[in-house]
């Protein structure tokens, strides 16, 4: 073959050059306390003029978060973007400036020095004067990690401020929630002061009397319940006051809710507020705070409850926390002293969540009974939480009996696969698999010396390339073939072993408990994988290796044998 020459042409070559392209997305946020020349609108129109002034960028969307704070990146817009960048649909931010990406400089700065590199994604501000892909901005990562610093302290500052404007609001006792107290009204005409709002007002005054007639807030949500009136939630959702998310379904009345409302000095008159403060360094994170330290101003609106009502409430109340704090200490008593062995394996079967241990009393507090109850549907779904609890002694038996029965069927199964292995049909099927597999063993010695004489023969010109790479295709066919079913002997050979049901682990696992007397916690967690009680109190029970179980039912099936029928169904049933 002639050799190709070395020397290089002086004809120059159109090298192509190809810009890289940039599926480039918008980000803007406002927040509460922004000004009407950064609204979104106008980040979003600069963002879309430089992008439209960037050949190598491609709009590819945008994003925007409007009344959100910068503090923490916890916001709807933004999480949507970063699914479209890690879809790989997004590969370039331009935001109009650093501090509308937002104002915690440590996560700011994990996602420009971080994250986005390792996706591979260009951030753009355009304020800012920064593009991380532009080999000029190399050295701006002291300016940008400064400037994110910059915008988390002037977000602080602004906090600050406004924590400030609303302490002066509490002190003259005016009111500062975004919706008012069930009862009241924020009035039109006067800033910061509560109106009663008659419909609701006649609930509370309810509350009040049935709490004076004797009734417990448990007794007094379920007489609200059964008269389908509106909890607070609901009512603010059917009046338009409130359209926070979920609220279009019935929420049921809570005891907590009526402990709230019984315990509010806002329906004497008084206003008491600062119950909770922001922490002095750390941002969103509240504190509670005790009685003495509130802010309370005296007859700011219109009652709905009289004083000498509320003071007898307070007092029945008193009694009732005294009661609740002796009965709550020897509960956890109780409950520190006995173990949760159903913990993170039971749940409800009609919600999917998991069931919360709780105790109850003797009438006469001298013992205590453990029960598994769905604390979701007793809020949510009261009509038919009542059967969603189970003792739980009735559980443990059940559970018990359901792996003293699995215990059993291990031992049958032994047997019959026993009875199998020593029958004339498997031993004469055993020794027709040695034959099978030691004539499969010669066929793959030959192929080796097969392939060596086609290569010569196709060397001394005998075959042509195509015959010769036909029956290369042809030999590499018959070694998978031959190996396919010596694999399949194999696992045959294996099944019908003593070391098949030694080793398999639903045996193995079940077995090692079969003197147990009391059920564990160890034996749960080795054993079952799920349980499930529903609102009829059905236990279903989800064994662990039950892939390993059916192996032994095909073995013996194949065989013409069964395992006994009625815990063969149980076997089924819970698996």
């Amino acid at each position: 073959m002639a050799r190709k020459s070395r020397k290089t042409t002086n004809t120059p070559v159109a090298v192509p050059i190809v810009k890289p392209l940039f599926h480039a997305a918008i980000y803007a946020r406002l927040s509460a306390e922004d000004k009407d020349a950064l609204s979104l609108e106008n980040q979003i129109l600069m963002a879309r003029n430089y992008i439209k002034d960037c050949s190598e960028l491609a709009f590819a969307g945008e994003f925007s978060d409007n009344g959100l704070t910068g503090t923490n990146f916890q916001r709807p817009g933004f999480e949507s973007l970063m699914d479209e960048v890690r879809s790989g649909r997004v590969n370039c931010i331009v935001v109009k400036d650093l501090s509308r990406f937002g104002r915690d400089y440590v996560e700011a700065g994990n996602l420009l020095e971080v994250i986005f590199p390792k996706l591979g994604v260009r951030f753009i501000s355009i304020g800012d004067n920064y593009d991380s892909f532009d080999p000029r901005c190399n050295g701006d990562g002291m300016s940008v990690a400064l400037k994110n610093m910059i915008n988390a302290f002037y977000a602080k500052d602004i906090s600050k401020k406004i924590r400030s404007a609303y302490a002066s609001k509490q002190r003259k006792g005016e009111y500062s929630g975004n919706y008012a107290p069930f009862g009241y009204l924020k009035s039109q005409t006067e800033k910061g002061k509560l109106v009663i709002d008659e419909e609701a007002a006649a609930v509370v005054r309810n509350i009040f009397r049935w709490r004076l007639d004797g009734l417990n807030p448990s007794q007094i949500v379920k007489k609200l319940n059964d008269s389908d009136i509106p909890s607070p939630l609901n009512y603010f959702y059917l009046k338009g006051i409130y359209f926070g998310r979920n609220n279009d379904r019935h929420i049921y009345w809570l005891s907590n809710t009526v402990r709230h409302i019984l315990e509010n000095m806002v329906y004497v008159g008084h206003m008491a507020l600062g119950k909770q403060r922001v922490h002095p360094n750390v941002m969103h994170n509240e504190i509670r705070q005790p009685k003495e330290n509130w802010i309370i101003t005296y007859n700011t609106h219109e009652a709905i409850i009289s004083q000498s009502d509320f003071d007898a409430v307070q007092e029945l109340v008193k009694q009732s926390k005294q009661k609740h704090w002796k009965y709550a200490e020897n509960s956890n008593h109780a409950m520190s002293e006995t173990e949760n062995i159903f913990s993170g394996i039971t749940f409800c079967a009609d919600c999917g969540r998991a069931y919360t241990r709780q105790i109850t009393c003797s009438k006469d507090r001298t013992k205590h009974y453990f029960r598994y109850i769905c604390s979701y549907c007793k809020i949510h779904r009261p009509d038919k939480a009542q059967i969603k609890y189970m003792g739980e002694q009735d559980l443990m038996d059940v559970i018990l009996s359901s792996i003293t029965k699995q215990i059993s069927l291990c031992a049958d199964a032994r047997h019959i696969i026993e009875k199998i292995r020593r029958s004339s049909p498997v031993v004469q099927k055993k020794c027709g698999m040695a034959d099978e597999t030691q004539k499969l063993h010669q066929e793959l010695e030959r192929l080796p010396v097969r392939r060596l004489n086609l290569h010569n023969d196709y060397c001394d010109g005998i075959l042509t390339a195509e015959d010769y790479k036909q029956f290369s295709n042809r030999y590499e066919a018959d070694e998978q073939k031959l190996r396919k079913r010596l694999s399949e002997l194999s696992k045959e050979q294996a099944r019908l072993e003593p070391r098949f049901v030694d080793e398999n682990a639903y045996i193995m696992a079940f077995e090692r408990f079969q003197n147990a007397q009391t059920l564990t916690k160890e034996m749960l967690l080795a054993l079952v994988e799920r349980i499930e009680v529903s609102s009829d109190s059905e236990v279903k029970i989800r064994f662990r290796f039950m892939d390993d179980f059916a192996c032994l039912g095909e073995l013996i099936t194949e065989n013409g044998e069964q395992l006994p029928a009625d815990k063969m169904e149980r076997a089924v049933m819970t698996a």
